[in-house]
């Protein structure tokens, strides 16, 4: 065993290193966009997407919590995915037409 000998072919020992350092940037890339995307998440948590300003406060109503601006001269309602249907669940009258109508047009 001691005369072995071993060849080594540079081109792939550097195409093996390249690859490896491939990996590394994209890996390196993925958790810095992940950090980005969660400190823009952070710095808008109560952030109005109408007017602006971070002054959204959340509300229960129904069982569903509701964020609105309490900012003066906006007042905006922001519901996230599924609260509408929640609210309008089991609803009569007008506000069961509004329901079925809005939510066929997403069907």
């Amino acid at each position: 065993m001691k005369n072995e000998r071993v060849v080594i072919n540079v081109r792939d020992e550097d195409l093996h290193f390249r690859e490896e350092e491939k990996k590394q940037i994209e890996k390196l890339r993925a958790k810095a966009e992940k950090e980005k995307s969660e400190a823009y998440s952070q710095e808008h948590k109560n952030h109005c997407f109408r007017c602006g300003t971070h002054s959204l406060v959340e509300v229960e109503h129904k069982g569903v919590n509701i964020d609105i601006c309490v900012n003066d001269g906006c007042g905006a309602v922001h519901l996230d995915p599924g609260e509408m249907e929640k609210i309008l669940e089991g609803e009569k009258g007008v506000f069961k037409k509004v329901r079925v109508s809005v939510f066929s047009v997403f069907k």
